[in-house]
């Protein structure tokens, strides 16, 4: 152990002073509008408005119908620039300095000192540009990135505006570990060991070729040395090099033990180290069988998946760490293990995260290809689609699909949590003919393709052929799929045989049939209504991987009409709390016993009694099974008013009691939808739901009568942060009655105060129709509750919270802020 101690101190010592990775993301200045001369470095930006990144500018203006689209959650677009003024931090032995942007949101153009580096499209894309020729040594200098997001219409959902991903600068020495320039992938996988092949790439900049050492070094999940090795080289320009290392007992990747390792790539002249690149990896097996479904460390698994876009509520497309753990930490308790990132690559920290926590990624690349989808202003079923606004990635795909969806793939091939690549999603939909093939005979379906293909060659067939082999140049650790909604058609033209894993969006009614015509194809729910039925026809599918449900957490866009702002069809609402159908999901998924219950005036209700059995008034079909049962966490009705009662619970039976009395014991499998239902007569007071497993109570959960607020309670999800101006902490804000029950159908509106080293980032009561502006200090409490999001200073000290309501003042509260978090 000394020895190892020994190794462990001295690489850190003399690995200090080889790179230099420097955070870009204070200090710009930002104004909304064109202004073509802000390029040139003289430019006057005294009167822009001076911020920190990521920053969504979309975000902060008020919800319009005015030049926006329900297509991307009716909030305002167009052009916006960004410049900063800077003095070069490096050492003198670090001569080369790249910059690197996670993502821009849209037509990023890049300048330096007045000299255009390039302009990048595709606002999910990470890119980079070498800095070093245009770089004033000891003077100013200044960066300029002019965004480009007039077409506010080109995407189905909302995408935010400007540069909402980090920053950073890089300084190297002139012989260096390119971006992205090092992976590990793991093989031979048991429980005495694991070999590790890592591959490095050295770029030289040198007129001479470079001679030195390469020294790869493995540290366990504790920091620990644990295999090491090196290897002289000789380079003229760029080499690939690739090595293999064998870890014994390797502390496997999993859902529920996210064990990571680092890799460290050191760069040696002789003695001098001269570059240091590390990153963290996972050892962890993947497979799927097309019988049995999916394995992670050949233990078969479930996926228990959701689908998520990349916007983060009241602070849109703006990754904040904190947000995202508060988010995808209820997933977990719900249940959830898989997230397909729909539809684009994930911010590189919410990869991170979902390495951390234990998530499966599915990393998709586009939602387009080479024809677009239509969008629309204010609503589907007004059927506004105009011609202006059907643009997308299919204007570009031609010039950028493979350097984006190379980058994709070297961006994020690091992170253990990806299981899967993705091209794309639904894009059946771009080629009418495949429509028309899915429900014509057969006849008619080879006399349709015959038609709208030249010599019998599919153009949707040969772009995701072109699209996976792009994939595979650079990872074949992974299989690659897509989400197909049209199988009739994808299997007439071959389109469902291209890629390893097909996914199938909402068409369930198709897994037998076509696991018995294609007895090879690995098959798996892409896309699925956020039903008990989508569970259970994959759970009683062996060959079934698993589902992902539309949505984890409700997303903005793809809505209509004003003020609807976007789909809360979700386990999640916008705020991040708990849905109805999150609840329902946590007995399908969840570990521990739970039992939830709601309710919904009986006049109101999807329900009615027919001879002694439940049943639907009308049958849920289309897009109406995406919604759930409107119902309400609210026992305040009028007396003598019959109430429709839901129950869920994973215990297998359940009983309802009014005021301590029963209203009878029933079996959860007793109802088809696993939603157990009461009618009753309402009475004010108590309303509560017991679940019983092997004839012992283990949950319960009650609502009360509850009318009058006669109070305000705060609280908060962390009592210290870290003083970076960054860290954030969520305020959730409870309209009460003075005995301490939330008031669900009176909402209030709160006013928000928020004192020393912090600020009000936004505010959100987490409905569909909330177009309040987000950066604002009130807010309409909806279903009684209501959230503030707070951001730290970069100062020590305290802030302090409150909250009032008319002449309610809420608790007060004080959140501590210091330089390391505790």
């Amino acid at each position: 152990m000394r020895f190892y101690a020994f190794v462990f101190v001295l690489l850190f010592a003399v690995s200090a002073n080889a790179r230099e990775v420097q955070d870009f993301n204070r200090g710009w200045k930002f104004a909304l509008g064109d202004f073509p001369a802000a390029a040139q470095q003289q430019f006057n930006d005294a009167d822009w408005r001076g911020l920190n990144l990521p920053h969504d500018w979309s975000i902060e203006q008020a919800y319009s119908i005015e030049y926006t689209a329900g297509s991307t959650g009716f909030l305002p677009a167009g052009i916006g620039w960004y410049r900063k003024t800077f003095r070069l931090e490096r050492k003198e032995s670090e001569p080369i300095t790249h910059i690197e942007f996670d993502g821009v949101y849209r037509n990023a153009e890049v300048w330096i000192n007045g000299h255009y580096l390039g302009i990048r499209p595709y606002g999910y894309s990470p890119f980079a540009y070498d800095l070093t020729p245009y770089l004033n040594e000891r003077g100013e200098n200044v960066i300029a990135v002019k965004v480009d997001h007039s077409n506010f219409a080109d995407s189905r959902w909302y995408t935010g505006s400007g540069i909402y991903r980090n920053v950073r600068l890089v300084h190297t020495q002139e012989t260096f570990v390119p971006r992205y320039g090092a992976w590990a992938e793991s093989q031979d996988i048991s429980t005495t060991g694991a070999i590790v092949k890592l591959t490095s790439v050295v770029q030289n900049l040198r007129e001479k070729a470079f001679k030195g050492r390469v020294k790869i070094i493995l540290r366990d999940p504790n920091g620990v040395p644990v295999a090491w090795t090196n290897k002289s080289i000789t380079t003229a320009k760029t080499d690939s090099l690739n090595f293999k290392l064998k870890v014994k007992k390797p502390q496997l990747w999993s859902v529920e033990n996210p064990n990571q390792y680092q890799a460290e790539v050191q760069l040696f002249q002789g003695k001098e180290l001269i570059d240091d690149y590390h990153f963290n990896f996972g050892i962890r097996s993947i497979r799927f069988d097309a019988n049995k479904g999916f394995f992670l460390n050949d233990k078969n698994v479930k996926l228990k998946g959701v689908c998520l876009h990349h916007d983060a509520g009241a602070v849109g497309a703006v990754f904040i760490r904190e947000v995202w753990e508060r988010r995808l930490a209820k997933l977990k308790d719900i249940g959830a293990n898989a997230i397909r990132m729909s539809h684009n690559p994930a911010d590189p920290g919410l990869l991170k995260l979902c390495d951390e926590m234990g998530f499966l990624v599915m990393n998709e690349s586009f939602d387009e290809w080479r024809k677009n989808k239509n969008k629309w202003t204010t609503s589907r079923e007004a059927g506004d689609m105009l011609p202006e606004l059907v643009t997308g990635y299919g204007d570009i795909y031609e010039e950028w699909a493979e350097r984006d969806v190379k980058d994709m793939v070297r961006s994020s091939r690091i992170h253990p949590s990806i299981f899967m690549w993705s091209i794309g999603n639904e894009i059946e939909w771009t080629y009418p003919y495949y429509w028309k093939m899915e429900k014509s005979n057969q006849g008619l379906m080879n006399a349709v393709l015959e038609e709208h293909t030249e010599g019998g060659v599919d153009e949707l067939k040969e772009t995701a052929e072109e699209l996976v082999a792009w994939i595979k140049e650079l990872d074949q650790s992974r299989p690659v799929t897509t989400g197909g909604v049209l199988p009739k058609a994808g299997n007439a033209t071959g389109y469902f045989d291209v890629p390893d894993v097909m996914g199938y969006n909402y068409r369930a009614r198709e897994y037998d049939n076509d696991h018995a015509k294609y007895p090879k194809r690995i098959i798996y729910g892409s896309e699925n209504w956020g039903t008990y039925q989508e569970w259970k026809d994959a759970i009683d599918r062996d060959f079934i991987s698993g589902i992902f449900i539309w949505t984890g957490i409700a997303y903005l866009g793809e809505s209509g009409p004003f003020p609807w702002k976007g789909l809360e069809i979700s386990l999640l609402d916008f705020a991040g709390f708990e849905t109805p159908r999150g609840h329902l999901f946590k007995t399908l998924w969840g570990d521990q016993p739970h039992t939830y219950l709601a309710t919904k005036h009986l006049v109101d209700a999807e329900w009615e009694i027919v001879d002694g059995q439940y049943q639907m008034k009308r049958e849920r079909k289309g897009m109406d099974q995406w919604q759930f049962e409107d119902i309400d966490p609210s026992w305040n009705y009028a007396d003598g008013d019959e109430v429709f009662v839901e129950v869920f619970s994973n215990s297998p039976e359940v009983e309802l009691f009014i005021n301590g009395k029963s209203q009878g014991r029933k079996k959860v499998a007793d109802f088809e939808d696993h939603m157990v239902k009461y009618f009753v007569p309402y009475e004010a007071g108590k309303i509560e739901a017991i679940g019983y497993t092997d004839g012992k109570q283990v949950s319960e959960y009650a609502l009360h009568t509850a009318k009058w607020v006669g109070k305000i309670e705060l609280v908060a999800d962390k009592e210290v942060i870290t003083a970076d101006g960054q860290s954030v902490i969520h305020v959730e804000a409870f309209a009460k009655t003075s005995a301490g029950h939330i008031v669900p159908d009176r909402d209030v509106q709160l006013i928000f105060e928020v004192e020393g080293e912090g600020i009000n980032l936004a505010v959100d009561n987490g409905w569909e129709r909330n177009v309040q502006k987000h950066k604002s200090d009130f807010v309409l409490t909806h279903q009684g509750r209501a959230m503030m999001i707070v951001q730290s200073t970069d100062q020590e000290g305290e802030i302090r919270i409150r909250a009032k309501a008319g002449k309610l003042i809420s608790n007060e509260l004080v959140i501590k802020t210091i330089k390391e978090n505790l």
